[in-house]
């Protein structure tokens, strides 16, 4: 019995110390190090109070740099020296950011699988794959060489920040490393400035990597031109595009001719292949505008932005001040990138919106034999350029991946990659080498029009709607990046990589990007919709909103003595100009001889609405139901195939049910009953009144803002318990576009003037630590539509605002 309990015992303890030393769980830390009394979790508890050491000595200043932080935790840089501000900026973000930084540039450059427990057919490695064949991380190192060999002072400016945050990293011990690295067992790495230029890839995936080649080519198959046509626009619905009509184009534009047609869109070999990477959500976008002082209560320039990406905690932003002789510049940055992205500065200001183009085309290659080496171009033969890469995947092998490189770009999918006899080769405009912090470091010296108008020269991709606003009264709006040469529907449909005529032929003048400056109307603006009408002199397409521009012209023609509390007001608008297009023809539709209780109230309910997805309106939930239900009727069937279909977008839906009584589409596949819009408007109503009879069985369940359920999300999405849920106002096709997991990411108005003042709010928190009791500080406020006046100070004197620390950088000895 003695030896029975010993060996009982023994057992037990051995499996104990097994559990503390082995990973575990899909987050793969081991326990014991994870609590660890000294170096664990236990470490990472704040009380909100710490303070800094007055004084900090660091190897690699040149001069001393003064810094601020107020009562939000914004850190205020005084610095004689833009390389030292930039040291010190890099030291501070990765201060509150490390983590943030370290697992974004992981994701750029398809090393999560290091980090995750994966096997080798998981949706991590998926990802890992997806990134390294689209030619993210060679795009940024050919972007690194480029800088530092053409522009060392943006090189230096790169390395400096590097500097600081590889100073934050040095000083840490394992104790100090923030929760999600001991969460996930890894260690921080040194930065670098191709990490920084990895950043600026990573979000040019995430605004630039839109594209439909394969659907519309599948469609194209399926349905015939007619169709295709109907279903797939280019100008959808009642546009409103940011340059005005009217506007005079260059007189030396040249758009390339088209080839002869294809036989086919849809090239043998492809069938059955999909992309295996998501694509932005319908409708969800950004804003960006500027009203002249003409039109304003100050007759200064009002000038408002608010981007609206991923809502992730910690926040996509960092906000910050840098002031160095001759400028002084407040605004919101991302971490692990120098300087300011939007902002404003004594003399101007300005914001971004994405242009939304799809710069992303796909091209067949057909190999010379076996081997692979070589590939058709013309009558001859190019050369391939095989790039072995090495997946370091936790807890399993090495994976190696080789990836064939034309002169169109990377060869994306194949028989190793989306299982396709027809290889696939990506051009896209993220490959070029741009110098987009060149961009933001101009514009925060900017001091008038046509400092601004030479800052944007440097931006490539992603293309940007760049609105302007200067004290001295301009106001002005260019969409800028590289944007190809194409002819018309040139990268709509998958292209030939073997015949010249179907590759870019060239790239758009810059002078000639759309753009307008001080209109007769008085305001410029942008909400992701078309940058032009149909008369511009050059072809481009992409997916562009058609919704939240018609409203945002909308309230900014009616909008005279303009205030700051009137541009939050637009904001925050939640008025769906879809809803009241179509809601009344729905209505109008229905039989109501047949309805019930329930009905009557849902019937009552819509036609009261004003069409506002404001979080308290029970008829917002009901529309929008309805609606969805009402195009899964019309669009599933026919756009669910083997091989998945774009839907025709909210637009087109719109035009057709409004136009449309009879239509191909409305016919359910299969069904011997005849459907038209009408059979169609009452089968969705009823659908939507069984389901709200069923889940929410009282009128007060309605309310719009619980029914959406808007998710902060923790960027690691593993690490759900860290995510936050809030109630909020909006859906994607207003302009208040808050989603479900998307929405404004910073919000920033700004008055400009002899002394201009700025207001903003983003949806989180500066400390990046989760354990941090200002983690998500500014959530609640900004789920509201509360705003915080931005404290831009004058001197690292000044004390017009409430401070948490004040500390001095200077050079060790």
């Amino acid at each position: 019995m003695r030896w029975t309990n010993f060996l009982l015992s023994l057992l037990l303890t051995a499996g104990f110390l097994v559990l503390l030393l082995v990973p575990v769980g899909p987050a793969t830390f081991p326990l014991g190090s994870f609590l660890d009394p000294f170096q664990g979790f236990w470490q990472n508890a704040f009380s909100g109070e710490e303070k800094p050491d007055p004084v900090i000595p660091l190897s690699g200043l040149s001069g001393k740099v003064e810094v601020v932080i107020d009562e939000r935790d914004v850190p205020h840089i005084f610095a004689d020296k833009l390389t030292d501000a930039a040291y010190v900026q890099g030291y501070l973000t990765a201060k509150d950011r490390l983590w943030q930084m370290d697992f974004q540039i992981r994701a750029a450059a398809g090393r999560l699988s290091e980090l995750i427990g994966v096997g080798p057919d998981s949706a991590v490695l998926n990802l890992d794959r997806t990134a390294r064949r689209k030619g993210i991380p060679w795009a940024a190192e050919n972007t690194i060489r480029m800088i530092r060999e053409q522009d060392p002072e943006v090189y230096a400016l790169l390395e400096a920040y590097s500097n600081g945050i590889n100073a934050w990293i040095d000083q840490m011990s394992p104790a100090d490393w923030p929760l999600e690295f001991k969460i996930l067992h890894y260690r921080p790495e040194a930065w670098s400035p191709y990490k920084s230029a990895l950043l600026m890839k990573y979000m040019a995936d995430m605004l630039a990597a839109g594209a439909s080649d394969l659907e519309y080519s599948y469609a194209m198959e399926l349905f015939g031109r007619t169709y295709f046509d109907l279903l797939y626009p280019e100008y959808p619905y009642a546009p409103d595009p940011i340059v005005p009509a009217g506007t005079l184009w260059p007189a030396d534009s040249t758009m390339p001719a088209p080839p002869a047609a294809p036989a086919s869109y849809l090239p043998e070999g492809l069938a059955g292949v999909s992309q295996p990477f998501g694509r932005t959500p319908e409708g969800i976008g950004s804003n960006n505008w500027a009203v002249a002082g003409s039109k304003t209560a100050t007759g200064k320039p009002l000038l408002a932005n608010d981007p609206h990406l991923g809502l992730n905690l910690p926040s996509i932003w960092y906000e910050t001040q840098v002031v160095v002789p001759g400028m002084n510049c407040y605004g919101v940055t991302l971490p692990g990138a120098p300087g300011i992205v939007i902002g404003y500065n004594d003399s101007i200001a300005w914001g971004v919106t994405n242009g939304s183009q799809d710069v992303m085309d796909f091209y067949t290659i057909e190999y010379q034999d076996a081997t692979q080496k070589a590939y058709r171009y013309a009558d001859g033969w190019k050369q391939v350029e095989i790039r072995v890469d090495t997946y370091f995947v936790k807890g399993g092998a090495p994976m190696l991946d080789s990836v064939r490189y034309t002169d169109i770009g990377p060869v994306m999918y194949d028989q190793a990659f989306g299982d396709t006899d027809k290889p696939l080769a990506l051009r896209w405009m993220a490959h070029e080498s741009g110098n987009e912090i060149r961009t933001f470091l101009e514009l925060m010296r900017s001091r008038n029009y046509k400092d601004y108008e030479a800052a944007l020269t440097h931006f490539v991709c992603p293309a940007q709607n760049f609105v302007f606003a200067s004290a001295a009264g301009d106001i002005a709006l260019w969409q800028q990046g590289k944007n190809p040469l194409r002819w018309k529907e040139q990268g709509r449909f998958v292209l030939d990589g073997s015949n010249p005529a179907h590759r870019w032929q060239g790239f758009i003048p810059q002078p000639h990007n759309p753009h307008v400056v001080n209109p007769a109307q008085g305001f410029v603006g942008s909400a992701n919709q078309h940058p032009t009408g149909p008369e511009y002199p050059y072809y481009y397409t992409g997916g562009y909103d058609a919704s939240r521009g018609r409203r945002l012209f909308e309230l900014l023609r009616q909008t005279d003595s303009a205030t700051v509390e009137d541009m939050m007001a637009i904001q925050q608008d939640a008025l769906s100009t879809y809803a009241r297009d179509i809601l009344p023809l729905m209505l109008a539709e229905l039989d109501t001889t047949v309805f019930e209780d329930y009905s009557w109230s849902a019937y009552r309910a819509l036609k009261s609405w004003d069409y506002r997805y404001d979080r308290e309106k029970e008829a917002a939930t009901l529309f929008h139901f309805w609606w969805e239900s009402l195009m899964t009727a019309i669009w599933q069937d026919e756009c669910e195939q083997e091989v998945p279909i774009d839907w025709p977008s909210w637009a087109t839906t719109v035009r057709i049910l409004r136009d449309s009584t009879e239509f191909k589409f409305y016919q359910k596949t299969g069904s011997s009953v005849h459907y038209d819009r009408r059979r169609l408007v009452n089968e969705t109503f009823d659908k939507l009144v069984g389901q709200l009879s069923g889940d929410f069985p009282t009128q007060s369940d309605w309310n719009w803002g619980d029914r959406k359920g808007t998710h902060v999300r923790h960027l690691a999405r593993v690490l759900a318990p860290f995510n936050r849920m809030v109630v909020t106002d909006g859906v994607r096709h207003v302009l208040n576009a808050t989603d479900r997991t998307h929405g404004p990411s910073w919000r920033m108005v700004v008055s400009l003037g002899d002394k201009p003042t700025g207001y903003g709010i983003y949806p989180g928190g500066q400390v990046g630590h989760p354990g941090h009791p200002r983690y998500d500080a500014f959530l609640d406020k900004w789920s509201v539509g509360e705003y915080y006046q931005l404290w831009r100070m004058t001197s690292a004197g000044d004390r017009t605002g409430t401070v948490r620390a004040a500390m001095t950088f200077q050079p060790s000895t």
